[in-house]
């Protein structure tokens, strides 16, 4: 047995041994195709499009929920109950909302100026990456060139197809990416700072979509967190609108009876009179009432509103990033030597197998 391991490997020594020699023997076909594919590793760099990465950075600034309030008697005049509660989107949920369809949808379908032309943003993007051989390819999108609806909600079988096929290529090639920055420490913790990048072929495509999907994003993101907070302070407005006209109606009324009754001795009037200063009276108590907890509704709104804050903009001109033409060209000499090389030595091993 440790004689045949013995002989195999002697046999790999000689097989090495053969090879070397082989390629010392064809070094100018070796050397002729490295030449080869150093020049078409220089072309493909020189002629490759460039890459323009458009960079966003901004600080998210959430408070944390408001004290517990007594608002108790703010339920019974409002009609709800669980005032103040707080809904905070997480750092996950944000870095799902920036590559949710729901949100580069959006974006896409913004229009917008881009080389003297007006179009969608989406149809920008068609151009420049030449998607129509793409929807060629697919049986359902063989006659499809451009998407016409401008939202999410109008758009058609074909355009939602389409707007799918060049939302998961962003994803996929990792055009869009986000960096949230973490606080130093044993635990960490989210820093608040969050960092947006996205490339695209064109310089003016990276920016205007890194500048609206940032406003996409930062509105999204407050609407929803505040959502329940809103909708709370509007109630309560409507409650305290709603007491205030009851008491500028009853103090009319309290007036014109007053004035009806004046300098007489019925007791009748005396006790309309009476009833309806303390109508005015408990109308002005629960008013007062309403109006304090319409300070506290939206001090807790404002004080649960997350704020954006725009650190660094993308500004022109964009960071190119383009092949490097020596990288390119010493891989593609390398690449093609070693296959002429395997190429050689392949035919070499089946000649000689042959004419065994």
């Amino acid at each position: 047995m440790s004689e045949n391991k013995q002989i195999s490997f002697k046999e790999i020594i000689n097989l090495f041994k053969q090879i070397i020699l082989l390629g010392i023997k064809k070094w100018k076909v070796i050397t002729a195709a490295g030449i080869m594919g150093t020049t078409i590793g220089f072309l493909i760099a020189q002629f490759s499009s460039p890459v323009y990465k458009a960079k966003l950075s901004f600080l998210l600034n959430e408070n944390e929920p408001a004290a517990n309030l007594n608002l108790s008697s703010l339920a019974g005049l409002a009609g709800f109950s669980g005032f103040g509660a707080s809904t905070n989107v997480s750092e996950d949920k944000l870095i799902f909302l920036v590559t949710s369809r729901s949100l580069m949808g959006n974006t896409l379908l913004i229009e917008a100026d881009i080389d003297h032309h007006k179009d969608l943003l989406v149809n920008h993007f068609i151009d420049k990456y030449n998607f129509t051989k793409v929807f060629k390819s697919d049986t359902a999108l063989e006659e499809f060139t451009y998407i016409q609806n401008k939202t999410l909600k109008t758009l058609n079988y074909k355009e939602n197809k389409a707007l799918d096929l060049i939302i998961k290529f962003i994803n996929d090639k990792k055009n869009l990416s986000i960096e949230v920055k973490k606080k130093g420490g044993i635990v960490a913790q989210w820093a608040g700072i969050v960092l947006l990048e996205f490339k695209s072929k064109n310089e003016e495509f990276s920016k205007v979509f890194m500048d609206n999907l940032y406003i996409n994003l930062s509105d999204f993101y407050t609407n929803k967190t505040i959502r329940k907070q809103e909708k709370n302070y509007h109630l309560i407005k409507l409650r305290a609108d709603s007491i205030q006209n009851l008491l500028f109606d009853k103090e009319e009324y309290g007036a014109e009876v007053y004035d009806r009754n004046l300098k007489t001795i019925r007791m009748k009037g005396q006790i309309e009179v009476q009833r309806t200063r303390r109508d005015v009276e408990m109308l002005s108590l629960m008013y007062g009432e309403v109006l304090k907890n319409l300070e506290m509704a939206k001090f807790t709104l404002d004080n649960q509103t997350p704020v954006f804050q725009i650190i660094d903009n993308p500004t022109y001109p964009l960071e190119k990033k383009k092949m490097s033409r020596l990288i390119a060209g010493i891989a593609g000499g390398f690449i093609f030597g070693l296959f002429t090389c395997l190429f050689i030595s392949v035919s070499y091993y089946y000649k000689n197998e042959t004419t065994n």
